[in-house]
């Protein structure tokens, strides 16, 4: 009986850590006026977001699905390192809102490692899914992190995450390092 429970809490435990975790909250989308960007309002237990995205960063959803003049049901995600964020709801007339679904990718924080990167952002006090989730949705992705520490970036989680919240490429920096001369 004792070898039987410890196997069951063993594979219990097993799966527990390789099953993904999931974050779930709403959102609610427009079309901008160039009608290539989607201006979405995120909002989770922990997160109250307004961001951007083109239109092309999801290759299930369609122009015509967004712009339908009647209610129109929609399912489309975002694939990022740190994870998916799958979204369900409706659009018309260039507005929409749902559900969403974060799930996840604990590989990510692996990857971190060997670049000399902690998994941790200093104003962030809640679960790692949250800190997954906001990497995730600004697209930290590791060759981001490569391509800065190339440029002689070598910092945390947060301040790569700020770069990409304020559009900080390598060819930003090139361009600002032009100017200097």
């Amino acid at each position: 009986m004792t070898k039987r429970l410890f196997t069951l809490t063993l594979f219990v435990s097993l799966f527990a850590a390789t099953t993904a975790l999931a974050l779930d909250g709403a959102w609610t989308a427009t079309l901008d006026s160039d009608r290539d960007h989607l201006h979405f309002n995120i909002t989770t237990d922990h997160n109250n977001l307004g961001m951007s995205m083109t239109l092309a960063s999801f290759a299930t959803l369609t122009p015509s699905q967004v712009n339908a003049a009647a209610t129109t049901p929609v399912t489309f995600a975002v694939h990022r390192e740190a994870g998916t964020i799958a979204f369900e709801g409706t659009f018309r007339n260039g507005k929409g809102a749902g559900q969403l679904t974060f799930t996840a990718d604990r590989s990510y924080i692996d990857k971190l490692r060997p670049l000399g990167v902690t998994f941790a952002l200093e104003k962030q006090h809640h679960a790692d899914e949250n800190v997954l989730f906001i990497v995730a949705l600004h697209d930290v992705s590791i060759d981001y992190i490569r391509s800065m520490q190339a440029l002689g970036y070598q910092t945390t989680l947060e301040k790569y995450l700020a770069m990409r919240i304020f559009n900080i490429t390598p060819e930003y920096v090139h361009e600002m390092e032009a100017l200097t001369r």
